[in-house]
């Protein structure tokens, strides 16, 4: 690893490990937050399933290890905020275990599914670069709209997705959502490596 990407690893990890989780205290255990905290790691596995998409032929279990690592990486950043907000609180305070189970599936899901979606995107594109550019604009453009959700919707809807960000509405979102990913990740990969994998 160069100099340069591992002194911006660990910037990342240190801000998101420590820095927000410090700034935000007790705050950081709220879902809104945790939520998206449990799905980092997909930054970390889509310039990994690009590198392996980049290869022919494509390795379903480099494509699987570029997802566990992803995953690894998201995981340890989420634990590393939680100790944090420990210290700096001084006392003990975790999610429930159920929320942490089901944070854990949602970004392990979320690994898998985008390592899928990076290989279509890097089979489509002209070059790796390419593909690194589609995907970033793709979390860019996710990001906003994520932001902007809350205006777009009304006050109903709000209230129906403030019925998920509860330890009962996490368990009944992750049995919703993991297994949608799932066929996803496997449609994805069916349809796009039937040709390419050896």
């Amino acid at each position: 690893m160069r100099i340069g990407a591992f002194a911006a690893n660990l910037a990342v990890l240190l801000l998101f490990g420590v820095g927000i989780p410090w700034l935000k205290g007790i705050d950081f255990l709220d879902l809104f937050l945790l939520i998206p905290y449990s799905l980092l790691g997909v930054f970390y596995t889509s310039p990994r399933a690009v590198a392996v998409a980049s290869e022919t032929p494509i390795s379903l279990a480099a494509l699987g290890r570029a997802a566990l690592i992803g995953w690894g990486i998201g995981v340890l950043i989420l634990a590393m905020g939680l100790a944090t907000v420990n210290i700096s609180e001084g006392h003990e305070l975790l999610p429930p275990v159920p929320v942490l189970l089901c944070l854990a599936v949602l970004g392990l899901m979320a690994c898998l599914l985008t390592a899928a979606i990076a290989v279509r995107v890097a089979i489509a594109a002209s070059s790796e670069a390419a593909a690194r550019s589609r995907i970033r604009i793709g979390f860019l453009l996710l990001i906003c709209l994520c932001l902007a959700a809350p205006r777009l919707v009304g006050d109903e809807a709000a209230s129906v997705v403030l019925g998920w960000l509860t330890p009962e509405g996490m368990v009944r979102l992750t049995m919703v959502l993991a297994p949608v990913m799932a066929i996803g990740t496997l449609f994805l990969l069916r349809v796009r490596l039937a040709r390419y994998t050896g």
